[in-house]
């Protein structure tokens, strides 16, 4: 799937869904980037800094994706390139690589429903953020 196909998508779809929310909000970069703004101390993603300036302060995983791959179009990538290739197997982000799975490969929710409870207690048990192991087939 080339990247302007994925784009495409995006134009018409949701801004998260159920799992990739839960897991932003309860574990991964919506959790964190609470805890720098309570604490003043450490700094936040850029693309979270980003979406309170462009996006109205909206977190979504779409605006995620969309604002990831214009920043790789504007920074020299084609887009046709491929985009498993060139994006989707850098994703170490469960909330990013979840919304995908479901927005932009079509897999239902039942498909990645294991993969979001073992996110979830990945997370439960102290896990690091973005480093939970085997998020793609």
């Amino acid at each position: 799937m080339e990247i302007k196909e994925v784009l495409d998508i995006l134009n018409q779809a949701d801004n998260d869904t159920e799992y990739s929310k839960e897991i932003f909000k309860a574990y991964e970069e919506g959790k964190q980037d609470i805890e720098i703004i309570n604490s003043k101390t450490g700094n936040r993603r850029d693309w979270l800094v980003i979406a309170d300036i462009y996006n109205k302060g909206d977190y979504s995983q779409k605006f995620h994706l969309k604002n990831y791959l214009e920043f790789k179009l504007k920074n020299g990538l084609d887009e046709t390139a491929d985009f498993r290739k060139s994006c989707y197997r850098y994703f170490r982000n469960a909330a990013l690589v979840l919304y995908t799975r479901e927005v932009v490969f079509g897999e239902s929710k039942e498909e990645i429903k294991l993969i979001f409870e073992n996110v979830k207690k990945f997370y439960k048990d102290g896990g690091k953020i973005n480093s939970y192991r085997g998020l793609r087939k």
